[in-house]
């Protein structure tokens, strides 16, 4: 659980200290004054990334020189206190006030699960937005996949500037594919094993947002294999040359989504669309707690808008009692029933608490 958030020319907030958080708290105001900040900065302390922008410089405020989130934490791991600066050097990570930590040091101590209402992007969008949700998961549950997955994206980016010369050298572009291949024997099995023991909460959660009513289902689909040196590997190289890009690894797996044996994408009804992405969260939180034996924030961007009052009232009864709830909304009140909701009022660089 989250005890205390403090923000410093993060966005909107040149400076904004929340203390003393409950297990519901609702995050209140008109649009634009900086609800959905407050969550991104949960989500920097606990993953290292904004779920709004890939540049964490674009997180500072207008006219600052760089930002600072701090939190305090305590969950079923014990109490930790987390930092993350950034300066025009770059990032610094901290760790209960030491400074200089490493990320595999930071990786974990904290965690989350962000639902928003962009989510619709893991049904619509590319397959880029789809894996790196599932690899973070994987990252989440094996934090030791970590280094692997950095390592993927590094080798992707320099293959990818190499296939963009206009003379690549091919022992270049060896010295890339062999790691590459290596990491596709030993990523494909883990998101493979993700994917099996994702469906069992998926489907349950699911059946429990739409009263059993519809069946979705996620299935992994790994790209073909890099091949071994020999006339396929030379074909590989032949193509990607002429082509100028990676046309083979696991940087192209994907993940499909089906509803009743139909792409969700293309032919589900925002409604469906809206249940299946927050039944991928909450099945996300339900795995996160039976691996890591611990449980996330879950941060709540707006993200119950499309659904109706059943399935509403359906997500709120799937949502685990021992879990902490920060949900942004310019317009919903969740009901007080046996969840006693903390009702922030928010606006740039201050926070009042309020009545239901």
């Amino acid at each position: 659980m989250l005890r205390r958030l403090r923000l410093t020319s993060l966005r909107c907030h040149s400076a904004l200290d929340l203390e003393d958080l409950g297990p519901r708290v609702l995050l209140s105001g008109a649009n634009g004054l900086g609800k959905t900040t407050i969550l991104e900065s949960v989500a920097v302390l606990a993953r290292l990334r904004s779920f709004r922008t890939r540049a964490l410089r674009d997180l500072t405020q207008h006219g600052a020189e760089g930002w600072r989130v701090e939190g305090a934490w305590a969950d079923e791991a014990g109490p930790v206190r987390l930092g993350v600066v950034w300066r025009g050097a770059g990032r610094e990570l901290e760790i209960d006030g030491r400074t200089g930590a490493t990320t595999d040091e930071f990786w974990g101590r904290a965690l989350a699960v962000v639902a928003q209402s962009g989510d619709t992007a893991i049904l619509e969008g590319s397959s880029a937005e789809r894996r790196a949700g599932f690899d973070l998961l994987l990252a989440e549950i094996e934090p030791s996949r970590l280094p692997e997955l950095r390592r993927l994206r590094e080798i992707t980016r320099q293959r990818s500037a190499l296939l963009r010369q206009p003379k690549a050298s091919r022992d270049e572009w060896e010295a890339w594919t062999t790691p590459l291949a290596e990491l596709g024997e030993s990523l494909r099995p883990a998101r493979k094993a993700l994917a099996e023991i994702f469906l069992p909460p998926l489907e349950k959660t699911h059946r429990e947002l739409t009263a059993g009513a519809e069946k979705l289902r996620v299935t992994y689909q790994p790209d073909e294999a890099v091949p071994p040196p020999g006339p396929e590997r030379d074909r590989l190289w032949a193509r990607e040359r002429e082509r100028g890009l990676n046309l083979t690894g696991p940087q192209r797996d994907d993940w499909d989504f089906t509803l009743g044996g139909r792409s969700l994408a293309r032919f589900g009804s925002e409604g469906q669309r809206r249940s299946a992405c927050l039944a991928v969260r909450l099945a996300e939180l339900q795995l996160i707690r039976e691996t890591r034996r611990r449980t996330p924030i879950l941060l709540l961007d707006d993200a119950l808008k499309e659904l109706d009052e059943t399935r509403r009232a359906a997500f709120w009864r799937v949502v685990p009692s021992e879990c902490q709830v920060l949900y942004a909304s310019a317009h919903d009140r969740p009901a007080q029933g046996k969840d006693s909701w903390v009702i922030l009022e928010i606006s740039p660089g201050s926070v009042r608490l309020t009545q239901a």
